[in-house]
């Protein structure tokens, strides 16, 4: 075809209307802007990640369809952050907007919260994670039996307090000092914790230290699921006492003290001795005592009088009166046995004397050698070596030199010494008859 005749052609078709690229997305930023307010958005998180700029980006996502997400550095102070996780399910309260530049729709969150469980409860999660160490029972300090001077950190318009000093008064006479703070709402758990600071700076010789206040809902107590609520009840040197809410409530506050009373008035009944119980104890004690004083000294009574009797017994001069009696004693029968052996000896000499005179030695000499042949004789016949001379033998262990006197007594092999009546033999026992 002729160049002239395409020409011709073209020119025939009518001129299109487009718009530019910039035109575009300039008018989906305005669609956004005048469309879409400020809304909050259900969704699950994901792709959580922190820019190099500080800014974290995060994606919104429900079956198949995704949203993603901005939040500036600027505002993350104002957001639970830390509490958020991958798969959080979390309604997000922000703002659409068209970045022209990347061609791609944001939301830019203002405000975060987590459905379901909510922000207190996964706060509460991390923080018992975070300062589990913190919580051990090992780790509480004892709560004086008798305190003498207590603070009781709380409300002055809650029925806490009125509630405590009641059962206080009933009770026991003590020392209270009431420090006032907010017990709910945004900074209270600031006021609580310079309350504590306060009270261990200028008044070391507290004993207690008592944070209380009423029940209320989870919103109510989230000062007191707070890490600096944690962390300033375990700096306190001074032992402190949690009474936070109804019996229910278990807050953070509590797991961090050193004693958790369920209620304010338990916290008095618990902390505060009964002055009544104690006074009738103390009179049981008193009866108890004195009936043992009754006893002690009966029986001390009884111990001294027996030792007074003792001392008696054993008196120096008592001693030394009766031993002195005791020599007269031993000196008179000494005296009468001197004399008695003396008078036996002298008549005893004297009828020697007689006996003397009366026989002659000459026939005393001639009768002792008759009567000792005559035994001389009867000992010769009745001596054993006598009878040796008419064949007998003595038979003898040897070296033993016992007398043999039954074969039982030897046995094969046993040596023997046989005396005769003239000489001696030996022999060795090679059989026996019994």
């Amino acid at each position: 075809m002729p160049r002239e005749e395409i020409l011709k052609e073209v020119s025939d078709y009518p001129e299109k209307f487009f718009y530019s690229v910039k035109e575009i997305a300039q008018r989906i930023k305005e669609l956004l802007d005048e469309g879409f307010t400020y809304l909050w958005i259900e969704g699950e998180l994901t792709n959580l990640k922190f820019s190099q700029t500080g800014n974290l980006y995060f994606t919104l996502a429900e079956e198949e369809a995704t949203l993603k997400g901005i939040v500036f550095k600027d505002q993350k102070n104002n957001m639970p952050l830390e509490y958020l996780k991958e798969g959080t399910k979390v309604l997000v309260y922000g703002k659409l907007t068209y970045f022209m530049r990347s061609g791609e729709i944001f939301l830019s969150a203002k405000q975060i919260e987590p459905r379901g469980v909510g922000i207190l409860h996964l706060k509460r999660e991390y923080l018992l994670k975070k300062y589990a160490h913190l919580f051990d029972p090992n780790l509480k300090r004892e709560i004086p039996s008798y305190p003498r001077k207590i603070a009781l950190i709380t409300s002055l318009f809650g029925a806490a307090l009125e509630d405590f000093l009641k059962v206080s008064h009933e009770r026991w006479g003590v020392h209270i000092l009431i420090y006032p703070v907010k017990v709910q709402g945004e900074g209270a758990h600031l006021e609580i914790v310079q309350a504590i600071r306060d009270l261990n700076e200028s008044f070391p010789d507290l004993d207690i230290i008592i944070i209380t206040r009423g029940g209320g809902s989870l919103e109510d107590l989230a000062p007191f699921y707070t890490e600096e609520i944690i962390l300033e009840v375990r700096n306190s040197k001074i032992p402190v006492v949690s009474a936070v809410g109804h019996e229910i409530d278990y807050t953070l506050c509590d797991l961090a003290a050193d004693k958790r009373c369920p209620t304010p008035t338990a916290a008095a009944i618990q902390v505060l001795p009964d002055k009544k119980d104690l006074e009738q104890k103390l009179e049981t004690y008193s009866r108890k005592l004195n009936k043992l004083l009754e006893i002690l000294f009966s029986h001390w009574e009884r111990r001294v009088k027996d030792l007074h009797i003792k001392l008696q017994e054993k008196n120096p001069f008592r001693e030394i009166h009766h031993l002195e009696q005791k020599l007269k004693d031993y000196k008179f029968n000494l005296f009468q046995r001197i004399s008695g052996f003396l008078y036996r000896r002298e008549n005893k000499l004297l009828n020697l004397k007689k006996e003397l005179e009366m026989r002659s030695p000459i026939k005393i000499v001639q009768r002792e050698e008759e009567r000792l042949g005559h035994l001389k004789k009867l000992l010769f016949s009745l001596s054993p070596y006598n009878i040796l001379e008419k064949g007998y033998s003595i038979v003898k262990r040897y070296p033993q030199k016992e007398i043999i006197k039954s074969s039982h007594e030897v046995k094969i092999g046993d040596h023997l010494e046989i005396v005769l009546g003239q000489g001696k033999v030996w022999a060795t026992v090679w059989k026996k008859e019994d």
